[in-house]
């Protein structure tokens, strides 16, 4: 075999298993279709470290965001990646939405989130004199983090450990052997080649339904066909940053396949709003952000956020979730899966990362780890 294990996808999930394993006793490859890491989901996101407040109790989201949350901290302190730790109010604007409000403030609970708390509507207009609610949670675990500089140091701790990474290399076949598999890719002078693995870890993110159906895998029957579903930002102009200082969030609508146009402050201070929800008819990484959604958004942020004018925010960017569930479906949890039951020992999909992915991202490399060392 050339290689011990191949990880499809440099995105944080896949630079994270990679800074994970490779820990001298495996010859590990990492391969990206992209000059570099993380051009994708993982770095068009809202950058948010969750406490892992929303999700139903006993899935791998809960179970993983929890523990993730608390290890992504000490990875920060570790490595100086840029954080802060500046708390979150997710708030509801009605007595119906207060009713929801303590259903999450229970699900936080019952998911082990220990430091969530009603927060009286003195202490958010105090801290919050902007932001208008009829109730309110303060999570102060929540925070928000540099993408770009966790999965540098990401890549940086596997290059230490000797991981060799394959930039610009595309996979387009694997092939079962008795042993392990072979990869087909192609190069970036668009030569093919091929190399083999005892093991396979596929975190391909947008693409990773159909990696996993390269090897074989029918990802209809096992559910495990991926939606886009993009969502959009729009930036508050500066100079009236002065708005919030805490991630605001709204109370999630019943059958919303994300947790609401949100107010997100980052490093620097800066504000922007979003995302909302939008399913691609077409699996196409279209990022634009049409200009007509200013209306949306602005209706949206004045329902909780005084101050804000209708010209005081712009497009910004957009990112595209790899969402298991279709449109008005049911909740998805993440697919993290060796696939030996299937008939591809070896083979280990991490199908439908998103959000809290980026949190999770070192408990999901964990859990990788613990498949690998039974295998």
């Amino acid at each position: 075999m050339d290689f011990d294990i191949v990880i499809i996808g440099g995105g944080v999930i896949g630079l994270s298993v990679a800074a994970e394993l490779s820990d001298g006793k495996n010859n590990v490859l990492l391969i990206e279709r992209h000059p570099s890491f993380g051009n994708e989901t993982s770095s068009r996101n809202s950058e948010v470290i969750h406490a892992g407040i929303y999700y139903p109790k006993d899935s791998l989201k809960a179970k993983l965001c929890v523990p993730g949350n608390e290890s992504l901290y000490e990875w920060c302190h570790k490595y100086n990646v840029p954080h802060k730790k500046i708390g979150k109010y997710i708030i509801a604007v009605n007595k119906d939405e207060a009713d929801e409000l303590e259903n999450i403030y229970q699900r936080a609970k019952n998911n082990g989130v220990e430091k969530i708390r009603p927060a009286s509507i003195s202490e958010l207009k105090k801290e919050e004199p902007y932001v208008k609610a009829y109730s309110a949670l303060f999570s102060p675990d929540t925070g928000i983090i540099d993408s770009h500089s966790l999965m540098q140091s990401l890549e940086f701790k596997a290059s230490e450990n000797d991981c060799n990474f394959a930039w610009k290399h595309t996979v387009n076949g694997i092939i079962k052997l008795n042993d392990g598999y072979e990869v087909n890719i192609i190069a970036p002078d668009g030569e093919p080649l091929s190399i083999t693995t005892k093991i396979i870890i596929n975190a391909a993110g947008l693409d990773s339904d159909l990696i996993a159906q390269m090897v074989g895998i029918d990802i209809d029957k096992y559910k495990y066909r991926l939606h886009y579903c993009r969502g959009h930002y729009f930036r508050i102009k500066s100079s009236k940053k002065y708005l919030v200082h805490h991630l605001i969030y709204p109370v999630p609508q019943k059958n919303s396949s994300g947790l609401g146009i949100h107010v997100t402050v980052e490093l620097n201070g800066e504000l922007k709003l979003g995302p909302d929800t939008q399913y691609l008819d077409e699996r196409v990484q279209n990022y634009t952000v049409p200009e007509e959604l200013q209306d949306k958004f602005y209706q949206a942020a004045s329902s909780y956020l005084t101050g804000l004018d209708y010209n005081d925010i712009y497009p910004d960017q957009s990112g595209i979730r790899p969402k298991l569930q279709g449109k008005g479906e049911p909740f998805r949890d993440f697919i993290i899966a060796e696939e030996k039951d299937k008939g591809f020992p070896g083979f280990i999909n991490l199908i439908g990362i998103e959000s809290p992915g980026l949190t999770c991202c070192l408990e999901i490399a964990k859990m990788v780890k613990g498949f690998i060392d039974v295998i």
